[in-house]
């Protein structure tokens, strides 16, 4: 029978799973995944605080400069309209 191969990020999603329902004690969890309690604790953590959408974009418009603009937009509603 083959060796059971498993991705770094589906052995995290598993352990969060496994860990999330309860059903054994999370020391339990940890020691049939390999790792320590503090890594367990590492993974449950960032699995629930982790976003997909950047913390920064580079090209993102200043707010000041972007509430300018929208004061300029209602000011003259015209000059925005397509032809």
């Amino acid at each position: 029978m083959p060796w059971k191969t498993m991705d770094v990020r589906e052995q995290r999603v598993s352990f969060v799973v496994t860990a999330s329902r309860g059903e054994q004690p999370f020391g339990a969890v940890c020691q049939e995944y390999g790792i320590s309690r503090a890594t367990g604790f590492v993974w449950l953590a960032r699995i629930a605080e982790r976003s997909p959408r950047p913390h920064k974009s580079s090209t993102q418009t200043a707010a000041g400069v972007a509430e300018q603009v929208v004061a300029l937009q209602q000011r003259y509603p015209d000059w925005a309209t397509p032809a």
